[in-house]
């Protein structure tokens, strides 16, 4: 594999906005959306049309809009993400929907709170693919996913967290104990549940067994809501002082980051905070051969698919060591090795899984490959032209950071025409 060479630029740091959802009156009006800046200063309503008891926001930002999940009406809503302009209604085929998260496939699930309070999924443009889970629960208020990609549902009047499979089916229950009220949940790197408790006053923690190790954060009252800043820090919704609190990796209390009653804030059930990706995202105009002109011989094959929002790279370098002189190869060369890696991307930043793929022979079925993980990667661009990757490979334990650029630039003007949201 022979790379040219081009200029490559250094990648840039992304901004965010924080957004509330406040529903004071609960299954009452008025309801509304606030949008703070990274500060949790100069606060503006965002959204009040169409709102139904609000529970979640999801951002799309190819498309330029975001999704609301109304508990009363059924509906779930699209507006303009610069403006909070009402578009129209994403889809009505649902009933009491809370949480909405984006899954590894590109999929929307969102929880069903009644009906058949299964947790359903749609495609990015509107349509229903049915129910995901073979059961239901009843006010669903919480979902997550672990490393093996099992899905967790907690239920507030169930007082439990469940398990399902890849596939959807029902595993029992994971947690129902020491929980009163469960609404947001989520899993550390480490493997252990975090649970808010809404009428606990107190987020949980639960080990990769399901089994309860003591309150992660206590003082909380009607904690419901949360989200992430890019340095770790969690933001929590606490509805007793209407306000939403900032706290450290590890739980230490930092400040209320939105003070009481900021912008009119009253009862907060939704934290969302919005990566500001500048001009640019992430598009199929990236498709191309990346190299670092340091390493000429090695790189990357890019693969965008934007209607799942997921990225391939095919990965074409060498072993950590050269093999000895006397050792030969029937196909290629002794040293070389070939990675792949695949996940979700969102704004200029791709967050993806390495895998290794061994044990087959050359243009044959068999024996069958095998392919595991193999670590992680994550490659941000700092436009049409240079990128960053930074890598993480478990064993043996090797990182590092790879600037990249393209190998020829005839992508380039495809990929500026792409780049920038949609009006």
């Amino acid at each position: 594999m022979i790379f040219a060479t081009f200029w490559v630029t250094s990648a840039v740091a992304q901004d965010y906005d924080i957004y509330v959802i406040d529903a004071p009156n609960f299954g009452q009006p008025p309801w509304q959306i606030l949008k703070f800046d990274k500060n949790g200063e100069n606060p503006e309503v965002f959204i009040t049309e169409n709102l139904g008891w609000p529970h979640d926001m999801v951002f799309l930002e190819e498309r330029n809009t975001v999704l609301v999940s109304n508990f009363n009406n059924g509906n779930i809503t699209r507006y303009n993400a610069e403006t909070g302009a009402f578009i129209d209604v994403f889809t009505s085929d649902i009933v009491a929907p809370t949480r909405m998260k984006i899954g590894d496939d590109g999929l929307l699930y969102v929880i069903q709170a009644n009906g058949s309070s299964r947790v359903k999924r749609f495609l990015l443009n509107g349509v229903s693919l049915g129910d995901f889970t073979s059961v239901g629960l009843s006010r669903g208020l919480g979902l997550d996913w672990d490393s093996a990609g099992n899905l967790y549902v907690g239920s507030y009047d169930g007082q439990l967290v469940a398990q399902f499979d890849v596939n959807g089916i029902d595993q029992g229950n994971f947690v129902n104990n020491n929980l009163t009220g469960p609404t947001n949940i989520w899993f550390e790197d480490s493997g252990d549940l975090l649970v808010s408790d809404y009428d606990a006053g107190a987020v949980r923690r639960f080990n990769s067994a399901g089994v309860y190790q003591g309150d992660f954060i206590q003082g909380l009252s009607q904690v419901e809501g949360v989200d992430f800043l890019p340095n770790g820090n969690i933001l929590l919704g606490n509805g007793g002082t209407d306000s939403v609190r900032m706290y450290t990796p590890g739980g230490v209390y930092i400040e209320d980051i939105i003070p009481s009653q900021a912008g009119g804030l009253m009862q907060p059930n939704a934290v969302i905070v919005r990566q500001l990706a500048g001009d640019f995202l992430i598009n199929a105009g990236l498709n191309d051969a990346w190299y670092n002109p340091a390493t000429n011989g090695q790189g990357f094959l890019v693969a965008v698919f934007p209607d799942i929002k997921q990225m391939f790279v095919a990965w074409f370098t060498y072993d950590t060591e050269r093999p000895p002189d006397d050792v030969t190869a029937n196909l290629g060369e002794p040293g070389h090795r070939w990675l792949t890696a695949q996940g979700p991307y969102e704004g200029d930043t791709a967050s993806l899984t390495i895998n290794l793929t061994q044990g087959g022979v050359f243009d044959s079925a068999q024996p069958p490959i095998t392919t595991d993980s193999y670590g992680t990667m994550t490659i941000e661009f700092a436009g049409c032209k240079a990128g960053l990757v930074t890598y993480q490979i478990t064993s043996p334990e090797v990182s590092g950071v790879i600037p990249i650029e393209r190998t020829t630039p005839d992508n380039v003007a495809l990929c500026e025409v792409l780049a920038t949201p949609e009006s």
